[in-house]
């Protein structure tokens, strides 16, 4: 969910120039993907049946005090980086024993506010912690909200010039792509979610199911949400319509 502050493929790609200003003589290195990371092994048993393998999707990059942060769905931890070519894990589980699921933070949303860098993970439940951190290179969080009122799956965090916070959510082939501001002193939402983007995919070929987007009988899925902000203009993202397809896309 692609699910920028930097949102990568579900193959963790990524092309990336580093300089190196120190010599001259030094010609530029080209890192590209998929980036060499340990990630971990699939956690939802039904998905292992035929065989253990490693897996992961829905990586979220933020800048944060100068290092990269990336998080990403069932990884028992996140990486950060200086230079976005080495990185260097951190073991964490944010999710209380009362939660039943396999995830371990499903398409997770991430923003830095101020001095902080917040979290959250996916859920269609009102109990999920927001956590933030002020340390993220060591395991050290904190519950900034024991039960973040919200209840988004594949969330994506935004903060505006004004400073002002909101969350965009969605994935389902019912439901559309919602955003809702979030109150900054009790990171709690204010009034109701909005609805923003449904699929049309009678009118958009690209929302379709099919290698050939020629699926007409399945409901396709919005998911991805993401909201980027550029010379005063904002740019609300989606992807459609499953990742099983080679048809799959990304609408603005």
């Amino acid at each position: 969910m692609p699910s920028l502050e930097i949102v990568w493929s579900f193959n963790l790609s990524i092309f990336l120039l580093l300089f190196t200003s120190d010599n001259v003589s030094t010609q530029p290195k080209t890192y590209c993907n998929p980036l060499n990371i340990d990630y971990a092994y699939g956690a939802i048993p039904n998905f292992a049946e035929h065989g253990k393998h490693r897996a992961t999707a829905d990586p979220v990059v933020v800048v944060f005090k100068g290092k990269y942060f990336l998080f990403s769905t069932n990884q028992y931890g996140y990486w950060w980086s200086k230079d976005m070519s080495d990185w260097k894990f951190v073991y964490r589980e944010f999710l209380k024993p009362f939660h039943k699921v396999y995830d371990e933070l499903c398409a997770p949303a991430a923003v830095v506010v101020g001095d902080s860098l917040l979290l959250i993970g996916s859920t269609n439940t009102k109990d999920f912690p927001l956590w933030v951190s002020t340390n993220p290179t060591v395991d050290d969080w904190k519950e900034a909200v024991d039960s973040f009122q919200v209840g988004a799956w594949d969330p994506a965090l935004f903060l505006d010039d004004d400073n002002r916070l909101y969350i965009y959510f969605g994935s389902s082939n019912v439901y559309p792509v919602y955003g809702q501001e979030i109150d900054r002193k009790t990171l709690q939402p204010i009034g109701e979610r909005k609805e923003l983007i449904r699929l049309h995919d009678d009118l958009h070929g690209w929302e379709r199911f099919g290698e050939h987007a020629d699926n007409t009988f399945l409901r396709p899925f919005i998911e991805g949400a993401w909201m980027n902000k550029h010379n005063g203009t904002y740019y609300l993202q989606d992807a459609a319509p499953g990742t099983k397809s080679s048809a799959y896309g990304d609408g603005v």
